[in-house]
This record gives C-alpha cells, sequence and structure tokens, in this order.
C-alpha cells in the first residue's frame, strides 16, 4: 500500500509504501514497488518519467481504479509493465506486474492463447484458405457449418466438402467469391446461401486476402454469420406489411361507393327548405361524420400509392400560389370559428405543381397547428418566393415537440402529442406523412423546429416546378391550370 506525501500547499509530490508482499523489492529483478519505509520515487525513480507517479496521483484524487501499461528503460533493456491501481482507506492500492518482452516468444504464445479463445468461443464460422481453395484452418463453429469433424474440413477444397449437382453450383459461387477477393486485394462483404459454409443457411459473410509481411498473398480467410433468422423475420415483416397495406387499399376503395351515396342523399335532403331544425341538426351531423370519414378513406389511399404505388400521382398545372392559401385559409376558418390564421406573401408565388395536392399539404399543415396551439391564439402562414425555390412556413404557439419524438412526426399513424384544443374524430395520424409524400412526390423538402420560446414551424422548400425525376405523373394531366380543388 502507498500512502501521498504532500507539499505545503496540498498537493501530491510523492508516495510512501507503508506495506509491501513478498518479493516486492524494487528492482529491476523485483516487483518494481518501493520496499516499506520508502518513497516511490527514491527506489524507481523511472516512474515520474514513465507516468507511474502520475497514474497514482490521478487515482488518489478520482478515487477512481485505473489498469495501466508502460515501459521502462532499465540496464538491461527496455522494461514492460502492467500497473493496477486502487484507492483504499489511507492511500491507494499499487499491483505491478511484469510483462513479456514484446516480440519474445513467450508474449506470443501469450497471444495466440487469446486468440484461440476467441476462435473457440465465438459463434461466427471462421476459417483460412489457402491459393488452391484448400482449408487451412477452421473454427468449431466452421466445423459445425459443414457438419464435419475439423479433421475431415483440413486440406479439402469446397468443390470436395460441398459436393453432390446443388454442392457444385454452391463450391462454385464460393469459388467465384474468393476469386473477386484475391483479385482485388480488398476485403468484401457477401451474403446469400453460397456466402458461407454449410447449406440451408444464409450467411453474412466478410472475406479478404491473406498475405506474408512482405505482402505476398498466400489465401483468404473469412468470417461468416448466419442470418438466417434475421431475414426471415425481415421478409415475414415486410409480407405482413403489404397485406396490411393491400388491405387497407381494397377497405378504402370499398368504402368510397357507400359514403358518396350517403353525402349526396344528405345533401339532397338538406337543401329543402321543409325541414324542421330537429332533422336538419340530424342530417348536418351525418353529413359531417361522413366528411371526415371520407377524409380518412382518401389518406388511407394516399398511404397505399405512396407505399404500394411508386408515390404519390401528380397533375401538375400552373398554380398562384397565395390565391391557392387564401382559399384553403377561408376553408379551415369555417371550420375553426374564433381562431385567426394570417397569411404573409412576400416575392412570387407562382409556379408549376399539383393545385390539389399543395392545398392538401397546406390543409393538413394548418389545420395539425391549429389542433396543437392554444385556443385564441394565431397561426401564421408565410409565403416568400426565393429564385428558384417557394419557402412555405406556417408557425404556432404552444407546447413544443419533444426533441427525441422529432424524427418520427412524418411516420403513418404517429401522433407526437395531445391537441392543445381537444376534438373528437382527430383522425389516423396520417396527416403530416401525406403532407411528406405530397412534398416529396415535388421534388421538395420539409423540415421542423420547435422550441418553448418561438413556438413550432414546419417549412416546407419547393422548386419552381415538379422535376422530371419526381413523383409519379398522373398521366390524365390536364393542360395547365390555376389553382384547384379543395384540400382533403
Amino acid at each position: 500500500m502507498l500512502r501521498g506525501i504532500r507539499s505545503s500547499s496540498g498537493a501530491i509530490i510523492d508516495f510512501e509504501c507503508v506495506n509491501a508482499s513478498a518479493g516486492g523489492a524494487g528492482g529491476e529483478g523485483g516487483s518494481g514497488l518501493p520496499p516499506p519505509g520508502s518513497r516511490l520515487l527514491e527506489a524507481s525513480a523511472w516512474g515520474a518519467e514513465c507516468g507511474l507517479l502520475e497514474l497514482c496521483v490521478r487515482v488518489m484524487e478520482r478515487q477512481v481504479p485505473e489498469v495501466k501499461r508502460f515501459t521502462h528503460a532499465g540496464p538491461s533493456g527496455t522494461v514492460r509493465w502492467l500497473a493496477r491501481a486502487a484507492p483504499c482507506e489511507g492511500g491507494l492500492t499499487l499491483f505491478l506486474e511484469a510483462l513479456a518482452p514484446r516480440g519474445s516468444k513467450q508474449e506470443e504464445a501469450q497471444d495466440w492463447e487469446v486468440v484461440k479463445a476467441i476462435l473457440e468461443e465465438t459463434s461466427d464460422a471462421v476459417f483460412a484458405k489457402n491459393l488452391e481453395g484448400q482449408y487451412i484452418l477452421l473454427n468449431p463453429a466452421a466445423a459445425r457449418a459443414f457438419g464435419r469433424p475439423s479433421e475431415e474440413v483440413l486440406g479439402r477444397t469446397d468443390k470436395e466438402l460441398l459436393g453432390g449437382l446443388a454442392g457444385s453450383d454452391a463450391a462454385a459461387a464460393v469459388t467465384c467469391q474468393d476469386l473477386a477477393v484475391l483479385t482485388s486485394g480488398q476485403t468484401a462483404l457477401f451474403e446469400g446461401a453460397d456466402s458461407g459454409p454449410g447449406f440451408g443457411c444464409v450467411w453474412q459473410s466478410t472475406r479478404g486476402v491473406l498475405r506474408h509481411p512482405g505482402g505476398t498473398r498466400y489465401g483468404v480467410f473469412g468470417i461468416s454469420r448466419d442470418v438466417t433468422v434475421q431475414r426471415r423475420q425481415e421478409l415475414d415483416q415486410a409480407q405482413e406489411g403489404r397485406c396490411r397495406e393491400r388491405f387497407m387499399a381494397m377497405l378504402g376503395h370499398d368504402l368510397g361507393n357507400p359514403l358518396s351515396a350517403i353525402r349526396l342523399t344528405s345533401a339532397a335532403l338538406l337543401a329543402r327548405d321543409s325541414l324542421s331544425p330537429e332533422v336538419r341538426r340530424g342530417l348536418e351531423r351525418i353529413e359531417g361524420s361522413a366528411g371526415r370519414m371520407a377524409r380518412m378513406v382518401r389518406q388511407l389511399l394516399d398511404l397505399t400509392r405512396a407505399r404500394m404505388g411508386g408515390g404519390i400521382p401528380l397533375r401538375p398545372g400552373e398554380v398562384a400560389l397565395d390565391e391557392l392559401c387564401r382559399l384553403v385559409i377561408g376553408e379551415l376558418e369555417l371550420t375553426a370559428p374564433g381562431r385567426s390564421i394570417h397569411l404573409e406573401v412576400r416575392g412570387p408565388c407562382r409556379g408549376f405543381w399539383d393545385a390539389e395536392r399543395i392545398a392538401q399539404a397546406l390543409s393538413n399543415l394548418v389545420a395539425n397547428a391549429l389542433q396543437h396551439s392554444p385556443a385564441g391564439t394565431p397561426i401564421r402562414v408565410s409565403l416568400e418566393g426565393v429564385e428558384a425555390l417557394q419557402r412555405i412556413e406556417v408557425h404556432n404557439v404552444g407546447q413544443p415537440i419533444p426533441e427525441a419524438l422529432r424524427p418520427r412526426l412524418f411516420e403513418p399513424f404517429f401522433r407526437a402529442r395531445r391537441s392543445a384544443t381537444p376534438q373528437p374524430g382527430l383522425g389516423l395520424g396520417l396527416g403530416l406523412f401525406i403532407v411528406s409524400q405530397i412534398v416529396q412526390a415535388h421534388g421538395g423538402s420539409i423540415e421542423v423546429s420547435s422550441t418553448a420560446e418561438e413556438g413550432t414551424r414546419f417549412i416546407v422548400l419547393l422548386p419552381r416546378s415538379v422535376p422530371a425525376t419526381g413523383g409519379r405523373v398522373d398521366e390524365r394531366a390536364s393542360s395547365p391550370q390555376a389553382c384547384g380543388a379543395a384540400a382533403s
């Protein structure tokens, strides 16, 4: 055990050895520790040069154990030590272990024991082959993949081991992969049923070149991992997702006709002057509920198009964005009495976009702002034309969106926060997802910032016209047109 010696200022300048284990006397042949009653720097002056003193001071001050390797030059050459220091009552405990000289047979043997233990215990198949394709090393996991003892694999090629018609194809594929790695000289990653040892598995295999110290290539190594279970799970999940989306597509399509019939009937009945107030209120509730259901159906169809149909279809034409925005705001103000929505316009606001889809995106963003802001607070919509880009910003005050949830904001069926003004029938949680798909289809981008001080801002940047690589253009697109229909 060592006890710290402090200067008049309180800094530790040395250590005194209180007690030491048998054989702990210092010197080149001992443990490197000072004998009891002596100081560390007196018995081992090299302690300050190699960092041993610094290590001890750090452990005393931080009261946290540390392990460190260090070297120092002694009369018989360079000596390597492993130091373990731990705080204890009244000082610290220091253990010094002399290490074998670097590059010695003893050290090489120690290193190989570590490597051997790793090879024995890992579940990954590890192997090496010579230039003729014969296995020169493999671990137990690789032998298990072949279903043979190691001695039956060593010295043989994949063609000899796999055999049969199916095996010959697998052996040829593995040989091609090995040849590709040898030719390029680069480590590569392969995946497939033919990328590892044995049959019946999907392997993820890393292959690289074995080289002599002079750089001459003498073989190939491989580390293969069985990823069969993971890939099957991914396929099952993908299949489940496709089935779910097909179901939603059919549901949305099949609900469309009866909903249209309900809305047409309620509209015809509401046009009559002879209705009593009670009947009119009932029909208005039917119309409102059917309208919400129609919007949900359209959202489900949009989700299906985005996921399965190659993107939301567009019918681009000439659009006056400021006029379109005023139409959308006017419709939303009717559904949110008592709320004010301010529009600011700067610069040119005309472009070649899908008017109906842009109106849908604007409506979703403003409706989201109304839903998540306190009653009586204004919503601000800003349009700014900047050269080849159109900037759209929707701002509201209120509780910020938690930072951890923002990466998921544009995922389908995701709601980041509760409504500030509770409403029945909030929808499916597809609004922002559809906004992002519409923006992407136009070749644009969308981002969000949200703080308690500045509120929440959704910022959309659109190119002036739909790029050739943008969304799937609807072949029914008509001639260029001005602003379009109402949003859904």
